[in-house]
């Protein structure tokens, strides 16, 4: 876990929230912070990833956070199952396109479902809605996001998803932000700076972090 950025953004159980900002500006890199803060090795995380393939995201989250292969758990919606990645794996789910959005649904609630079948709490990760926006309409990302926000509220775990900055237009962006609690902004000046809107945790004004692993 990167030092010090717990204490600057804690996000509570129960709550997703939206990381948006300009491209190039290491919002998977805060995605990963913010799903590995505090003891990630007690409780699940699943990562749905739209642009890297399953064992990358894999290999990468394990910068951030030393958890078991039973603690991590992965929605590939690239990859088919090709070169690379094990598709018999019970911690992996392949799905046909970032526009299956019913197939990336099924995965995660089978995911989220066992977790909670353990009795353990989880993080959900979604990088990025910019590419599923490539996919798929506006109100049918929207649809999605507000039956998985609402199974993390249920089940008081938490989401962190990604978007990339005006990739749709502000009206658009405003229904999008229905489906969170928060939004988590991200620029990039001599150091990487967040800000957070929406919450009573985080710093309202932009603070530099490290996301350093």
């Amino acid at each position: 876990m990167p030092d010090g950025l717990s204490d600057i953004l804690s996000i509570p159980a129960g709550t997703s929230v939206l990381v948006t900002g300009p491209v190039m500006t290491s919002k998977r890199r805060l995605m990963y912070a913010l799903l590995a803060a505090g003891d990630a090795a007690s409780r699940g995380t699943t990562v749905v990833t739209t642009r890297k393939p399953a064992h990358v995201v894999e290999r990468e989250f394990r910068s951030f956070a030393d958890v078991s292969s039973e603690r991590l758990t992965v929605v590939d919606c690239l990859s088919h199952g090709g070169f690379g990645d094990d598709e018999g794996g019970p911690m992996r789910r392949f799905v046909s396109s970032p526009g299956d959005l019913t197939g990336i649904g099924i995965a995660l609630t089978e995911f989220m479902r066992r977790y909670h079948d353990e009795g353990i709490a989880a993080r959900i990760g979604l990088h990025s809605l910019s590419t599923m926006l490539m996919y798929s309409d506006l109100k049918r990302v929207f649809q999605f996001l507000h039956v998985v926000t609402g199974r993390i509220a249920a089940l008081e775990f938490t989401g962190v998803f990604v978007l990339d900055e005006k990739v749709v237009s502000e009206r658009d962006e405003s229904i999008l932000l229905q489906a969170f609690d928060a939004v988590v902004e991200v620029r990039q000046r001599e150091t990487l700076e967040v800000r957070v809107r929406g919450a009573d945790y985080g710093p309202r004004a932009w603070t530099p972090v490290s996301i350093d692993d």
